[in-house]
């Protein structure tokens, strides 16, 4: 091997290795190191010191023809160690070795000094980190099998490797290392899948190819379509007349020969690497080498990127579900809460609406809560929830987590109870548009504990004493309906819609709270409301975003300020009035504007159909119960029974198999002396009308 290659190899291993938090080597087939050891997993230098891992390597390597591709070996209780077959020529002579990872659930296996830049091995990450080592065998391999001096060398690993650790766009740099420098090599980019059957050019560099930004092509569809259906690499010289190429026939000179990559990502979807010449119809055969390892760095920046983004995104919800937790705990607030979960929900999701519907126990009714755009007939879709809850009063343990239910109108929807234990607060549902199954489960995990919160919360609010502000806000905001029903139904939009923008800006809770109440009373003068809450800031605010619609100057150093601003925004008559307020705060303008833009939320009360013979289950029950003998069992069978149940739906309500309901029968008809199920009910209805 020359020296070059070895060079070349270990400064990708430091990439790699920094990146990961893996030690890379590698060894010949005896397992003598060949290449210094990179990376800073200290597990894996502890265990190297010790030279118990060079001697499972071996031992390992014993069995040589078997490892023809990456594998992930155990060499310690819950300790495991990557390898990949490194070809050089026509046989494999080296193997990469990347190490070492911890099993989930392992963890406590290394020493506490040794554990914390150990990553841990999970059981749905195998094929993520098999891909990784894969690649890293590919770059090895190319740098062994050809001379790196030239056009190898020219690449400057340092300022890649610096691109990733600065969480910069890796992929760029590769693109304008290799074009523009008098190479074979004039313009490269990536084209993303943005659709099931559709691929859009996302970053593209080199002379004249920037027309490429933003374009699109099908599977299948000329060259890059027909790599991306086939999932392989291709090169394709001379095609300066071939019809394949009408993709690149908006840039001002046509390519002369196409070199194209695949890269699987993580999320399931398939990127398309392409770069080419305009004036060459051949590769040498060092560009094409030179175009793979490219590729494959590539591959590897982009992985990081998405990993990044992913880490970032969990963060984000993270955050997200600790703040909603502290303020749902912080203000038990029904309405409120149900506020959130759509606000939260539609934005998490990106999908066309959100909507809860949850049960007031107080009258009884079933109230809906709506936000975006629903296409359909929602009293369909309501009919069905009530049809498979029970009437709000139960879900079936199929369906007591996050799920995909079609409606009627044919949309997908992920559905969440929000259950408090087994009791079922309402529903939560959110609509969902095309979107990747990876992308998909992310959310019903989200959602679940969303859900979850949700519940627990209603079920806090439910059992909340309302405070005496409260009560005297919704006293006085129900005596405006008395008096003028537009004006109550303006005020109720404006509160609804504050709380919504308090919540979005983090405004704290009691500021929050204050600004809905001045919503709410919006129809009374300021000077009554200081009469009525003497000690609140409700008067303040109202007076403040009063001084807002007159178009007085009002700035943040006002006690009431933004507050005011907010409240003048929320209560104002329409869209032209709100562009003449003074802008007090461009982040509260701009939220405001994009709730605004969509669809409001709206709420429709409606009658929840009360059970039918209520009165005559409950007293077949009774009847049921004073019957001699009978185990309390052998109680609920007869009730069912009683009711019209067959075997079937018995056993389904009381999750018991039907060979033990028909156990059960037998021995209800043996204590009652009865033959058959009609005498048995018959019994039963004769005590029910003595």
């Amino acid at each position: 091997m020359m020296a070059t290659a070895i060079e070349m190899i270990e400064k990708f291993q430091q990439t790699f290795a920094t990146q990961y938090g893996l030690t890379f080597f590698l060894t010949d087939g005896r397992g003598e190191i060949v290449t210094s050891i990179e990376g800073d997993n200290s597990l894996c230098r502890a265990m190297l010191d010790r030279e118990e891992l060079l001697i499972e390597i071996s031992n390992i390597l014993k069995n040589d023809e078997r490892i023809n591709r990456p594998l992930i070996c155990e060499v310690g209780s819950g300790i495991h160690i990557m390898v990949s077959p490194v070809a050089e020529g026509d046989g494999v002579q080296y193997y990469l070795w990347a190490g070492v990872l911890v099993e989930a659930g392992m963890e406590h296996q290394c020493q506490p000094e040794e554990s914390d830049t150990v990553p841990v091995l999970h059981e749905a990450d195998r094929e993520e980190w098999l891909d990784l080592v894969d690649r890293m065998a590919e770059l090895a391999s190319l740098c062994l099998r050809h001379e790196v001096e030239d056009p190898l060398s020219g690449f400057c690993i340092e300022r890649f490797r610096k691109y990733i650790h600065e969480n910069k766009d890796a992929s760029v740099e590769m693109f304008s290392q290799m074009t523009g420098k008098d190479g074979e090599i004039d313009f490269m980019g990536i084209a993303e899948q943005t659709a099931e059957d559709t691929y859009t050019v996302s970053k593209v560099i080199g002379e004249g190819a920037e027309v490429l930004k933003d374009q699109c092509f099908l599977i299948g569809e000329g060259f890059l379509g027909r790599a991306a259906l086939m999932e392989e690499r291709s090169y394709w010289e001379d095609i300066g007349e071939d019809r394949r190429a009408r993709f690149f026939s908006s840039m001002e000179r046509p390519p002369q020969f196409l070199f194209i990559d695949v890269v699987k990502m993580g999320d399931g979807s398939v990127s398309v690497i392409f770069g080419g010449s305009l004036t060459k119809k051949k590769a040498s055969h060092a560009t094409k080498i030179l175009m793979q390892m490219v590729a494959t760095l590539v591959e590897s920046s982009l992985l990081v990127e998405g990993l990044r983004q992913e880490n970032k995104q969990q963060l984000s919800r993270l955050t997200s579900l600790v703040e909603l937790s502290s303020l749902m705990a912080s203000t038990p607030d029904s309405r409120r809460m149900v506020l959130i979960l759509l606000d939260i929900s539609i934005n998490l999701v990106e999908g066309p609406f959100s909507l809860v519907l949850i049960k007031d126990e107080k009258d009884g009714k079933g109230r809906l809560f709506t936000r975006g755009n629903y296409v359909g007939d929602v009293d369909a879709y309501v009919g069905s929830i009530m049809e498979r809850t029970d009437r709000l009063s139960r879900m079936s343990e199929s369906r007591n987590e996050p799920h995909i239910e079609v409606l009627p109108s044919g949309e997908r929807v992920i559905e969440c109870p929000l259950l408090y234990g087994i009791e079922l607060m309402g529903i939560l549902s959110v609509g969902i548009s095309n979107v990747r199954e990876a992308e998909l489960r992310e959310h019903i995990a989200f959602l679940q504990t969303l859900s979850i919160i949700g519940g627990v919360s209603l079920q806090l609010a439910g059992h909340k004493e309302a405070s005496i502000v409260e009560e005297k806000t919704e006293a006085l905001h129900l005596a405006v309906a008395e008096l003028d029903q537009n004006s109550y139904d303006k005020s109720k939009e404006a509160a609804e819609l504050a709380a919504i923008i308090t919540t979005r800006l983090e405004v704290p809770q009691n500021t929050a709270r204050s600004i809905v109440w001045a919503c709410q009373l919006s129809y009374y003068s300021h000077a009554f409301i200081s009469r009525m809450f003497p000690e609140q800031d409700i008067a303040g605010i109202m007076e403040a975003g009063n001084l807002c619609a007159k178009r007085e100057s009002l700035g943040k150093e006002h006690q009431h300020g933004v507050a005011g601003y907010i409240y003048a925004l929320c209560t104002a008559d329409s869209t032209d009035n709100m562009e003449h307020l003074e802008c007090v705060d461009e982040q509260v303008l701009q939220v405001f504007l994009s709730l605004t833009r969509s669809v409001y939320v709206s709420e429709i009360t409606f009658d929840i159909p009360k059970k039918n013979k209520v009165d005559e289950g409950v007293a077949i029950a009774d009847v049921v119960s004073g019957l001699d003998h009978l185990s309390p069992r052998e109680q609920e069978v007869l009730t069912l029974l009683s009711k019209g149940k067959n075997n079937q739906e018995i056993a389904e309500t009381l999750y018991i198999s039907t060979h033990t309901v028909k156990n059960h029968v037998t021995k209800i008809f043996h204590k009652l002396d009865v033959s058959d199920r009609v005498s048995a009910i018959s019994k039963v209805y004769s005590q029910l009308h003595k």
